[in-house]
Formats: structure tokens, C-alpha cells, sequence
């Protein structure tokens, strides 16, 4: 009888204990002994086998493996297969440190590197996007361009635009954004202009970071600038030539071939240069503001 009493004072105080976390908790006493007795399923097991193993290999390694070694390791020395994220979550979970630690990056360094990559970007932040003459600073940027019956077919437009009166100096399409796209761009401006530029400012896309580009325009005597990492705005007069296009021209034709996409991108550069008006130019299309300026230094 003594026993049994004892049985049902632990029974009720457990029981009164686990109704009153639940209560804290919000959470039904039910789907707390659904959760106390159920089975674990094969990730659970799957789990449990994995922070045995790693555990075991850091503590007979001084614990100098990091994710990407484990990973490695599990996936050769097991039936299981695991990807980075998994080791992540596992060694965070259950307080597993790798001991050797990655290398610091100097984040003020690096920032400053990316600044002074911008050679249009001030030091309070803003932007030199205002030029005093043609062919001073140009701009460029890739953007893509569908045609097809269906819109199935893809090309990157890449063009250079000159800072100062806006105008599109060169254009040339491919497939693919490619360092040979970019710079052929680049060699189109360069003939069509007696002048070149001291600066041309892109983004850190893989084109105008490639060797190819690069060789071209320093061989060439321009300076290359180029945006920070996740800055569209530091390129922004592109972004903005890009918006326009579309919202102007490109939604409101439909070409079904590679040759009607051409003859609309040359109608829409010719347009563009020589009879958009803006108010950023006096009113005048890039073409009358070049020609202005070139009377007025004459």
C-alpha cells in the first residue's frame, strides 16, 4: 500500500509539472506525450549517428576539422552523404567548434579597396557623374533582350554611354555576357570616337573583370573604375539607360527573329541619340547637346 501511494504522489506531481509547462508554453499536454513516446524517424537516427562520428574524429583530433573537411571525411568514410549546410547545423546544435580558426578578413581594408576601385564614387558618398566635356568619363553595362514567337530566345545587348551628354557611343550583342562581348564594345567606341575617354566605369561582372578587358583598355591608356559588390547604384546611369529602353521601346514590340531584334535595337539607339529630349540636358536629345558643346568650345 506504502508503494503504491509513493507511485501515485510522483505520478501526480510529474503530472502537475507537465501541466504547468504546457500552460507556459501554450502547448497541449497532449502533443507532449505524443512527442514523449514517439519514434524517431531516420533523420533523427541519421542525426544521432552523425554528431557520434563527429564528435569521436574531433576528440581524437584536437577538434581541427572544420566543415568542409568533415563533410569531405563523412561522405568517404560512411554510407552517409552530407552537404556543408547539414555539418553546419549538426556542430552549431550540439556545440561542436573546429579549434583552428578561418583567417580574419580586414573588412576596413577591403572597403576601402572597393572605394578606391570606384573612381567616380566621392568622399561623402556621392556620385561625379557630371563630366565638363564629350568623351571624359563613359559608362557601360550588359542587359538581356528576348525575341522568338515564344520570348524562347536570348541575347545580351552590352553598350557604352557617355557621361556627359548621355548618348550611346557603341553597342554589340551575343549570346552571353562574355569578356570578348564586352570588350568588342569597347574596340566599337573606340573607332567610333576620336577621342577616348580617361575613365570607363562597369560593374564587377566576370566580363569586365576578365584579362581580356582589362589588357584592352589599359593598352588603350583608360582607366578602369568599376562599382562596389551589390551597388547597382554606383552605375546607375546605366541602370537607368537599361529602364528606359524597356519601358519606352522594348515593351511594346515583340521581334520574332535575331535580325528584327537587331533592326530594333539600331531604331531604338538612333531614337535615342538623336530625338529623346531630356530634361537633364536642357531639354536637348544627347546628339544636340554633344553638338552644342562642341560649338561652344569652338
Amino acid at each position: 500500500m506504502q508503494e503504491l501511494t509513493q507511485e501515485v504522489t510522483r505520478v501526480t506531481k510529474r503530472y502537475h509539472s507537465v501541466s504547468l509547462c504546457c500552460q507556459i508554453f501554450d502547448i497541449p499536454r497532449s502533443a507532449y506525450y505524443k512527442w514523449l513516446h514517439r519514434e524517431p524517424t531516420k533523420q533523427d537516427i541519421m542525426n544521432t549517428e552523425l554528431v557520434r562520428f563527429i564528435k569521436k574524429l574531433e576528440e581524437d583530433n584536437h577538434y581541427i576539422y572544420g566543415v568542409d573537411r568533415l563533410r569531405m571525411i563523412i561522405n568517404q568514410e560512411t554510407d552517409y552523404h552530407v552537404n556543408p549546410k547539414r555539418v553546419r547545423r549538426l556542430m552549431q546544435d550540439n556545440g561542436i567548434q573546429c579549434s583552428i580558426r578561418q583567417k580574419k578578413h580586414d573588412r576596413v581594408a577591403e572597403k576601402k579597396e572597393y572605394i578606391l576601385g570606384n573612381k567616380l564614387l566621392n568622399q561623402d558618398g556621392s556620385h561625379a557623374f557630371h563630366p565638363t566635356r564629350p568623351n571624359e568619363v563613359w559608362v557601360t553595362d550588359c542587359s538581356e533582350l528576348t525575341y522568338g514567337f515564344n520570348s524562347e530566345c536570348h541575347l545580351r545587348l552590352s553598350a557604352i554611354k557617355d557621361l556627359y551628354d548621355h548618348s550611346i557611343v557603341a553597342w554589340e550583342v551575343e549570346p552571353s555576357e562574355t569578356a570578348t562581348l564586352v570588350t568588342q564594345t569597347f574596340r566599337a567606341a573606340a573607332e567610333a570616337e576620336e577621342t577616348l575617354p580617361e575613365l570607363l566605369h562597369s560593374d564587377q561582372g566576370s566580363g569586365y573583370t576578365s584579362r581580356l578587358y582589362n589588357t584592352e583598355l589599359a593598352g588603350s591608356g583608360v582607366i578602369h573604375s568599376m562599382s562596389r559588390p551589390g551597388t547597382p547604384g554606383d552605375n546607375s546611369p546605366m541602370e537607368s539607360l537599361w529602364s528606359h529602353a524597356k519601358t519606352e521601346y522594348f515593351d511594346f514590340v515583340h521581334a520574332n527573329t535575331y535580325e528584327e531584334m537587331m533592326q530594333f535595337i539600331e531604331e531604338y539607339v538612333l531614337w535615342y541619340n538623336g530625338d529623346r529630349h531630356q530634361e537633364t540636358l536642357n531639354g536637348m536629345t544627347p546628339a544636340e547637346y554633344r553638338n552644342h558643346a562642341i560649338e561652344t568650345a569652338a
